[in-house]
């Protein structure tokens, strides 16, 4: 289904049943494609997983990071009485 933002703004009931029936709802605004909506059972966004990214756990053989509370507090005092 196409509607424009006009239609998106008062035909929200039929726009709303077109999404029901898992129709994909093309918005256009002045003849150019605004956006695409979709029923949220069929968006299913890849979300990863932070254990997934590269920077996760890059530190964790470091042993002046085993508190992370101390280490900030040290990195703080070097810079509060330098």
């Amino acid at each position: 289904m196409q509607a424009t933002m006009l239609d998106f703004r008062r035909r929200m009931s039929e726009i709303q049943g077109a999404i029901s029936r898992r129709e994909r709802v093309t918005v256009t605004s002045h003849g150019r494609p605004w956006a695409v909506i979709v029923a949220w059972e069929d968006a299913k966004p890849d979300v990863p997983s932070a254990r997934d990214c590269a920077a996760a756990g890059m530190w964790a053989d470091r042993e002046d990071l085993a508190s992370p509370t101390d280490y900030v507090r040290n990195l703080r005092a070097r810079r509060r009485f330098a």
